[in-house]
C-alpha cells in the first residue's frame, strides 16, 4: 500500500491553547459561572486596586415646602332621568366654580375632569328607576386657607367629596440640582480635610452620583387639620404645607500624591 504524501494536520500552538481552555470550560460548567463583565478601567480597577486611590462619599439634604396642591372634589347626583342627574351635576359643579373664583382661586386652576354614570336598580327588580351621575373637579390651590374652602364646600354638600390630594413643590428642579451640587461640595471638603491632615494632594479624577430621593412629609396630617381648623383664623395668603426632603449622595475618586 503506498503511503500517502500528506504530512499530519496540526493546529498552531496558540490556538491549541484557545481550544483546550474553551473545551475545558465546557466540560466543567462550575467555572464557566464566574464571569466578569464591564469596560477595561472598571475590570483593571477590580482585579489590580490602584493603591494611589481613594473614594469620598458626600451627602446632602435640603428642605422646602410644597406651594401648591391638586385637589379633587367629587360631585355625586342622581335623578330617574339621566338627562337630569347630567344637568344637576353640570350645576352644582359650575356654583361651586364660580364660588371659589369669588374667594380668589384662579380660573384656570379649576377643571373637571373624570365623568361617569351608572344606572340604578330597584331592590326587587332589574328595571332601571335612576341614574347616579359623578364628576371629578379638580382645583389646584396654593395655601391652607384656599384647601378650607374646598374641605368647607364638602362638607356643605352632601352630593360633594373631598377626594385624593398631589402636593407639589413648583421649584423641585432647582432643589434637586443644589442638592447635588452641595453633595459634591461636601465630598471635596472632606477630601480636603483629609488631605492637610495626612500631608496628601487629592485631584478628583471621576465620580459616581449614586442615590438621589425626594421626600414629603404627612401629606394626610394637613388635611385632617385642614378641615378641623377654623379658616377665619388662618390668613388668606399664608402657606402651612408640609416640608418635602431633597437628599443626594455621590462617591468622588481622587488620585492620591505626596505634597
Amino acid at each position: 500500500m503506498t503511503k500517502s504524501s500528506l504530512k499530519p494536520f496540526s493546529l498552531p500552538r496558540i490556538a491549541l491553547t484557545g481550544f483546550a481552555l474553551a473545551f475545558s470550560f465546557a466540560a466543567n460548567p462550575v467555572f464557566a459561572q464566574a464571569q466578569l463583565s464591564g469596560t477595561q478601567d472598571e475590570l483593571r480597577d477590580i482585579l489590580f486596586p490602584r493603591p494611589n486611590e481613594v473614594s469620598i462619599e458626600g451627602n446632602a439634604e435640603i428642605s422646602a415646602f410644597m406651594d401648591s396642591a391638586h385637589v379633587d372634589l367629587i360631585v355625586t347626583t342622581e335623578d330617574r332621568s339621566l338627562e337630569e342627574a347630567m344637568r344637576s351635576n353640570q350645576a352644582l359643579r359650575v356654583s361651586l366654580s364660580n364660588n371659589f373664583i369669588d374667594a380668589g382661586i384662579d380660573a384656570e386652576a379649576i377643571n373637571n375632569a373624570k365623568f361617569s354614570s351608572s344606572p340604578q336598580q330597584g331592590l326587587f327588580t332589574r328595571r332601571t328607576n335612576g341614574f347616579e351621575v359623578s364628576a371629578r373637579l379638580q382645583v389646584t390651590i396654593e395655601s391652607e386657607a384656599q384647601l378650607q374652602l374646598l374641605a368647607a364646600a364638602a362638607d356643605s354638600h352632601d352630593e360633594v367629596e373631598l377626594g385624593k390630594m398631589v402636593f407639589e413643590h413648583s421649584d423641585a428642579v432647582a432643589f434637586e440640582q443644589r442638592a447635588r451640587e452641595l453633595a459634591m461640595q461636601d465630598a471635596l471638603a472632606k477630601a480636603e480635610t483629609y488631605g492637610k491632615t495626612l500631608g496628601l494632594e487629592l485631584t478628583p479624577i471621576n465620580f459616581f452620583s449614586h442615590s438621589f430621593a425626594r421626600q414629603a412629609r404627612y401629606e394626610s396630617a394637613l388635611m385632617r387639620s385642614a378641615v378641623a381648623m377654623d379658616a377665619a383664623n388662618l390668613p388668606p395668603s399664608a402657606n402651612n404645607f408640609d416640608e418635602v426632603n431633597y437628599e443626594s449622595s455621590v462617591t468622588v475618586t481622587f488620585e492620591i500624591t505626596r505634597d
